[in-house]
């Protein structure tokens, strides 16, 4: 059942999920953002997808056919029911790629949204997944189901960065395809000028959509650790430079302090809640961690 799932995390780090919830600030397309129920009266014609049966649904609505065929019991979906919809925008590109010690910056990605997809669907919720870099490499539309979270997992796992990114550009493409008001995670390391980058995310919120950014930067790009002379490798454009560690050490931290605090003002600026997620940090305690202290500020 959990087959893609388990690519990207273990069963311990499943089992801190199963008591989380995942909810918007906002109110989203008509209903209260995290509650599971609509307050529209009856149901749209329009079929639009699946999900299991829980205590307290409508018996109408279930799906007899379906139950038929598996003994299972599904409930009919329709385009009116008004769900928590999450997107999750994930960052694909050749600077994501980087790793000194453990996971990729991708691949520890790929984990944290893995986490809140699995956390969106076991609540009932749907979950949609974009991978991007300079252009949209997968893009699946938000469903809820667990054949869709396995889809979902395979999608994160299956992607190997190797294109160039326009981070604020793409976001901005993104932006113009979510029309119904959503809850949007942005996970990246946000290597952008970061008045592009400000303007892409403002272009979310112009649309009312509930913003979270995953700051995914690895501890040594943050820290510097290096000491010996070496070659250094821009993974986006390929261009090695060969320098001292401790000739640049404090001018590289003085700027990288600019650079993260000027992300922080940014999202501080529209409403958007900021997380810095170093990849050293174990997924299942950090998304944990998060969703509780969300719950308790009321974020």
């Amino acid at each position: 059942m959990n087959d893609g799932i388990n690519r990207l995390l273990n069963s311990r780090e499943i089992a801190r999920m199963n008591s989380l919830t995942l909810g918007s600030r906002f109110t989203v397309e008509g209903t209260l953002a995290g509650a599971h129920r609509s307050p529209l009266k009856g149901f749209s014609v329009e079929f639009a997808d699946y999900r299991q049966y829980v205590a307290g649904d409508d018996l109408r609505h279930l799906d007899w056919r379906v139950y038929g065929k598996n003994e299972r019991l599904y409930i009919r979906q329709y385009e009116e029911e008004c769900n928590l919809r999450v997107y999750l925008l994930v960052d694909g590109s050749n600077s994501m790629s980087y790793s000194h010690d453990g996971d990729s910056k991708y691949r520890y990605a790929s984990r944290l949204a893995g986490a809140l997809a699995y956390l969106t669907v076991h609540q009932q919720d749907s979950v949609g997944v974009t991978i991007f870099d300079s252009e949209i490499r997968a893009n699946l539309p938000a469903k809820s189901g667990l054949e869709h979270l396995r889809i979902v997992a395979n999608t994160l796992a299956d992607h190997t960065p190797e294109h160039d990114t326009d981070v604020a550009m793409t976001l901005h493409r993104l932006a113009e395809k979510l029309r119904r008001r959503a809850l949007v995670i942005v996970f990246s390391d946000l290597f952008d000028d970061l008045e592009r980058i400000r303007n892409s995310l403002a272009h979310f919120r112009r649309r009312r959509h509930d913003v979270i950014v995953y700051h995914v930067l690895d501890k040594a790009e943050i820290e510097f650790p290096f000491r010996d002379v070496g070659n250094f490798l821009d993974l986006e454009s390929g261009e090695t430079l060969i320098t001292n560690p401790r000739e640049v050490r404090s001018a590289y931290q003085e700027a990288f302090a600019d650079f993260l605090q000027g992300c922080q003002r940014i999202c501080a600026g529209l409403d958007i809640e900021y997380v810095l997620a170093p990849t050293d940090r174990a997924v299942g305690a950090f998304v944990q961690e998060h969703m509780i202290r969300r719950k308790r500020t009321g974020r």
